[in-house]
């Protein structure tokens, strides 16, 4: 597996390439995603799966492109999000400045699903909270060896997601990370959706907020 980091936007959203046996997903898409399509381009990559780990418009803006540019590339998010991506009240870009409507979903998503990239197979993780559908992307076996997370706006390296926005809860966000994401193997790479890697053992020891 190897994992491709882009880091775009004016919010300097996170979004990840994964490939594995011939096959990408992309985790997210921020305003800029023309890179992450230049990218995949020069290295003949065609992803088959675009996952919004939210549906806030940092995270979702670049859909209509990605779509666009490939039309067979299935559209994911969590299910209670799903109404974000239409909205531009609920995905909160009217806030913005701007009136963002992505394509509709494909693919609705549960705890508990899995993805398949190749040989990789990831479990869709519910980490509501900063969302009523936020979810994580959980592999057992990352680049390196080590277990990787795609958390999104749940969990950063000493932070976690805001919970002042519509539909945000601070109790069911620290409850989606102490039990779904604490509770991955502690060398757990961390990869959000703002900011650096961290590890499960890390922001469990030194995270303020946990």
């Amino acid at each position: 597996m190897e994992i491709h980091i882009f880091v775009l936007g004016p919010l300097e959203v996170s979004a990840y390439v994964v490939t594995e046996g011939g096959e990408t997903m992309i985790v997210d898409a921020p305003d800029g995603a023309e890179r992450i399509i230049e990218f995949l381009r020069q290295h003949d990559l065609t992803p088959q799966l675009l996952v919004n780990t939210h549906g806030h418009a940092d995270h979702i803006h670049g859909n209509a492109l990605l779509k666009e540019t490939w039309p067979e590339m299935a559209l994911a998010i969590g299910e209670a999000d799903a109404p974000m991506l239409r909205s531009p009240m609920r995905n909160m870009s009217i806030l913005m400045g701007s009136w963002l409507k992505s394509p509709e979903a494909d693919l609705l998503l549960a705890d508990g699903d899995r993805l398949s990239v190749g040989s990789a197979v990831f479990e869709v993780l519910a980490t509501a909270g900063h969302s009523p559908g936020g979810i994580s992307l959980y592999a057992p076996e990352g680049p390196d060896g080590r277990p990787v997370v795609f958390s999104g706006d749940a969990l950063f390296a000493g932070s976690i997601g805001r919970t002042d926005f519509p539909g945000a809860n601070h109790n069911t966000l620290i409850e989606s990370i102490k039990t779904r994401l604490l509770t991955l193997p502690p060398e757990t790479v961390v990869y959000p959706g703002h900011g650096p890697a961290s590890t499960v053992a890390e922001e469990a020891a030194t995270n303020p907020w946990l």
